[in-house]
């Protein structure tokens, strides 16, 4: 059980991030105000980052520059802004609220703009310096999947498309998608293949999983995907050579001979190729799952390979060992397969007496139970005995993390031992002044789309508002990018600036939208609105952002319960 001490650690390693992320972000924003305000010729009276109680100041001509305590915020307090106090006649050419709405209006509208500016500058950064990103691997394909029938295979690296050059996953997927309803031509490279290969594959049109983009149909290619099947183990064979040599269920194969390896499909291959002829072991280097060193060659047992070895069609199966794929990795506490008595390690053989081969035949009979029924029976193998137990789906609410929204479904409360891996990552940077800034404004403009997009598919409800998070979620966020490194948290940094931008320009009173909008009306009306329409109005944008703050806090809060139950 976590102790309030964790939980008070966790928030002090939050912190720090969390200050450098906002801090710029707030800075960059008033800065905006600020230089355009003084360009117009208007006094700033004070610089503020933070609000509350001054901690820390210093005055430079007209303008005070402080710290203050609460740091969620800042403000440029400028002459003349309050249209209730009396401005001398002299003094007029320095206030604000006298100056040409025009003038007024870029000045509000600076700080939003401000925060898009510096995010194409955080991402031409990012594309500078370099960033991780997944290859353009091709991942496990089914037999049966048209992007296995046209000819491409597992480990494939895709250079080209149509002609054009590649360099991850990303422009792989977006060259495909541009390219419904016609043939597109890979050049791929391929291990053992002395050049590059050409591959013809049909594109056709289908659904985008990506919910967040404007386009609701794109090309795709049938089966293509860049996920692969990791290298966790279960032990098939309690007698085979593996177990007696003590492999265990639940391991992470990470090397083969001294060599490292990331797939299921290159353990066959590297038994073969690193096992000198006359040898009769295999090294075997092992880690826990969830606390994989990809430094580490892990921990190493000798296993004797059995006779005829070379003959076998696969020689993990001649170990005693297959894919965990259908062996329970984790039972969640007080589930209905907890409750029956099911245990991490079973290997799971058969629902209600037919046999399951895949993980997806497990969803399938869970998420179809018949509720007149008074339960599923699971056949599984613990060790060397065969055990069926009654287990009674429950319909659950779960988080679709591809649609970001809720749904219900039945489920038992067990988590499969199949862990996807991705394809090896790249790292992918531009050289040149002018393509760093075009990488800029590409990035910018494709995270600007997705937020944009985010709020579109909240209002039509197809995204739960349980995604809408606050400063806690921020502080999390910004101190797991900061330990990914300076490219996760430039481009955490960068996301959160175009957000700024975006959730500046609402129409709400008492943000800057609301001001630019006042201001378009006095415009087009020749005279501001009366101090009473704008009072109500900014107290109704007051009330609408406390509740946005509040809801957002709530699922800080109950986002955080969920992950450490």
């Amino acid at each position: 059980m976590n102790t309030p001490l964790f939980y008070l650690q966790s928030v002090v390693a939050n912190l720090g991030p969390f200050f450098i992320l906002l801090g710029i972000l707030i800075f960059v924003h008033e800065l905006g105000h600020f230089l355009v305000a003084k360009f117009f010729g208007v006094r700033v009276e004070t610089f503020s980052l933070g609000f509350g109680k001054k901690l820390l100041q210093y005055k430079r001509g007209d303008t005070t520059y402080c710290l203050s305590l609460i740091p969620l915020g800042g403000y440029v307090k400028m002459y003349g802004d309050d249209p209730t106090a009396e401005v001398p006649a002299d003094q007029k050419r320095y206030a604000f609220l006298q100056k040409p709405v025009s003038q007024r209006f870029a000045i509000v509208l600076a700080g939003p703009l401000m925060n898009l500016f510096f995010a194409v500058f955080v991402f031409s950064m990012i594309g500078l310096i370099g960033d991780q990103v997944a290859g353009p691997f091709v991942g496990d394909l089914a037999t049966e999947s048209k992007a296995h029938e046209s000819g491409l295979r597992a480990g494939d690296k895709v250079t080209v498309v149509n002609g054009q050059p590649v360099a991850s996953w990303n422009q792989l997927t977006k060259q495909i998608q541009v390219a419904g309803g016609a043939n597109v031509k890979l050049g791929v490279e391929r291990r053992g293949a002395p050049e590059v290969i050409e591959v013809d594959v049909p594109v056709g049109i289908g659904e985008n999983e990506n919910i967040f983009s404007s386009e609701r149909q794109v090309g795709q290619i049938q089966g293509l995907t860049n996920e692969s099947r990791s290298t966790l183990l279960g032990v098939k064979d309690p007698k085979g050579t593996a177990a007696q040599a003590g492999v265990e269920s639940l391991k992470m194969v990470t090397s083969i001979n001294g060599q490292k390896v990331m797939f299921w499909r290159d353990l066959d291959r590297l038994i073969r190729s690193t096992t000198p002829d006359g040898v009769n072991t295999v090294k075997i280097g092992l880690q826990t799952a969830t606390a994989v060193d990809p430094e580490s060659l892990g921990d190493i047992i000798e296993v004797r390979l059995p006779e005829g070895w070379r003959q076998a069609p696969d020689t993990m199966a001649a170990l005693g060992l297959e894919s965990a794929e259908l062996y329970i990795f984790q039972v969640k506490s007080s589930s209905p397969a907890g409750l029956a008595g099911l245990q991490a390690k079973d290997q799971l053989l058969r629902i209600n007496n037919e046999p399951v081969s895949t993980w997806l035949d497990v969803l399938n009979r869970v998420k179809g139970y018949d509720t007149l029924t008074d339960g599923l029976d699971f056949t599984i193998r613990r060790g060397e005995e065969e055990l069926t137990l009654k287990i009674k789906p429950e319909m659950t609410s779960l988080m679709n993390p591809l649609k970001g929204q809720e749904e219900k479904r039945f489920t038992i409360g067990i988590v499969s031992g199949l862990f996807p891996v991705g394809p090896e990552p790249v790292i992918y940077r531009v050289s040149g002044p002018i393509e760093i800034f075009k990488h800029g404004v590409k990035e910018t403009a494709h995270w600007t789309e997705f937020v944009v997009m985010s709020l579109v598919r909240l209002v039509q409800g197809e995204v739960s508002a349980r995604n809408i998070g606050g400063v806690i979620t921020i502080g999390r966020v910004a101190a797991h990018s900061f330990e990914a490194g300076i490219s996760a948290f430039l481009k955490m940094m960068g996301l959160i600036s175009i957000n700024l931008f975006l959730l500046n320009l609402l129409p709400i009173p008492i943000l800057d939208g609301g001001h630019l909008v006042f201001y378009s009306i006095e415009a087009l009306r020749g005279a501001p609105l009366s101090m009473r329409k704008m009072e109500i109005a900014q107290q109704v944008g007051l009330m609408l952002l406390m509740f946005l703050m509040a809801f957002a806090f709530f699922n800080d809060i109950s986002n955080l319960w969920v992950n450490r139950m």
